[in-house]
């Protein structure tokens, strides 16, 4: 889109009443993206701690193309995993809502 603001698409919260699957997700925000197929990518459609790490560029050395993270503590173990390919991510404060603080302990 051509526009002077950021236009986010529409979201919903996940209810966490079962685990997400790869194909649950309709809309997936951007958070990396490296050349060879390599992406790390989180649930945005439904808005949960869900991510998706695709490592197909080196997957003889480090794994099998797509691995997920999800639920309390997946932010955690996804940081850690990049971290293993030498790759350092930003990280910013956000604000969570008190109810949903046992995602991130």
């Amino acid at each position: 889109m051509d526009s002077n603001k950021l236009i986010l698409p529409p979201t919903k919260e996940w209810d966490y009443s079962r685990e997400l699957k790869i194909e649950d997700i309709d809309v997936w925000e951007v958070i990396l993206e490296h050349g060879g197929a390599f992406g790390l990518y989180a649930a945005w459609e439904p808005f949960a701690e869900f991510y998706m790490l695709r490592v197909g560029w080196i997957l003889e050395l480090q794994g099998h193309g797509v691995e997920t993270y999800y639920g309390p503590g997946a932010q955690k173990q996804v940081i850690k995993r990049i971290k293993e390919f030498g790759l350092d991510l930003p990280t910013f404060e956000t604000w969570v809502e008190p109810e949903d603080m046992w995602l991130y302990q």
